[in-house]
């Protein structure tokens, strides 16, 4: 896959909007899944909100498929007025352990030294040629509401609120997003109509 330098592309043809709900065909998810798909033994950790959806969705694609839910994690752990950093704990991976990590939108919940926690910790257990997937709320988004980042049929992402789940909203801007993941190489980004923005990124 290249690694050109990401760009920005309205796709607003293919959102659907309505009062409850944002539906959209997601490209980036696309370009990561068909790249894991290319390399032997591909094996792929999501961070996000687990659903059986997207575990149907990637075990029918790739060899391995590894799920924390570091969302629920974080939100417990604020509960508990626990210190945030006790979570990384659960991301003891040995180091170039996975071809892909899908962290949805989980850096928007986390502060400035956490999200750069993070960003470490997924660049040490990707592999070299590794992707990292994500997506930031538009500035527009105010609401802490916790979404699901459902998989549907031909690449299509349903949002589906976790009401239960409170946490904090850290919106960033595109170059706030770049600066934090500069370990990584830019490969693609999107931003849909209503101010969703994908980011797709490779480890060197």
């Amino acid at each position: 896959m290249s690694t050109h330098a990401a760009s920005a592309h309205r796709h607003s043809k293919d959102l659907k909007n309505g009062p409850d709900t944002i539906d959209f065909k997601s490209n980036t998810l696309k370009l990561f899944t068909e790249s894991i798909q290319r390399r032997p033994g591909g094996k792929i950790l999501d961070l996000g909100t687990a659903c059986s959806e997207n575990i149907r969705f990637f075990t029918q694609r790739v060899q391995k498929l590894y799920i924390c839910d570091m969302v629920s994690r974080l939100a417990w752990s604020l509960y508990k007025k626990d210190p945030v950093h006790k979570i990384w704990r659960q991301l003891d991976y040995p180091a170039k352990s996975f071809d892909g990590i899908l962290l949805w939108e989980l850096a928007d919940r986390l502060d400035e030294r956490d999200v750069t926690t993070l960003a470490n910790l997924c660049h040490t257990m990707l592999k070299p040629g590794g992707l990292l997937l994500m997506f930031v709320l538009g500035e527009r988004q105010t609401s802490p509401v916790v979404n699901s980042f459902v998989i549907g049929q031909n690449f299509r992402i349903h949002l589906r609120p976790q009401p239960h789940l409170h946490l904090p909203l850290c919106t960033r801007q595109n170059r706030d997003v770049l600066a934090m993941m500069s370990a990584f190489t830019p490969v693609r980004s999107f931003v849909c109509r209503h101010g969703l923005r994908e980011f797709l990124f490779q480890r060197d």
